[in-house]
């Protein structure tokens, strides 16, 4: 399975999952056409958290998308090292696409990247 994965505020997530798609690029930026939702690698995920999450007290998600699936689905993704770029909402209740979704932990005024994605 070919992963990606993205870091979502809870909220944001959990209200996707009652329309089918989840369509937030990134932090505090809304998908739109023509724009995509940033995604990461797993080796990503913890320079990802450390450079544009350290300041947040809310609730993050990890999502973890099966790129493969979601390509066989008509969504195009990109990748340039660890940066995987998804043009198209994510169907947030589609287990065959998202593989996964967890938990961030904040640990010692830091948000950790979950042990289950360790590369």
């Amino acid at each position: 399975m070919s992963r990606a994965f993205h870091i979502a505020f809870e909220d944001d997530w959990e209200q996707s999952v009652g329309f089918g798609s989840y369509e937030a690029a990134t932090r505090g930026h809304p998908y739109e056409p023509g724009d995509y939702i940033r995604a990461t690698t797993a080796e990503g995920v913890q320079d990802v958290l450390d450079a544009h999450y350290q300041d947040l007290n809310i609730s993050l998600l990890l999502i973890d998308i099966d790129t493969a699936a979601l390509e066989a689905s008509g969504t195009r993704v990109e990748r340039e090292g660890s940066a995987v770029r998804i043009f198209g909402p994510l169907p947030c209740a589609d287990s065959s696409i998202i593989a996964g979704v967890l938990p961030m932990r904040h640990e010692h005024e830091r948000w950790v990247a979950p042990d289950e994605i360790t590369p």
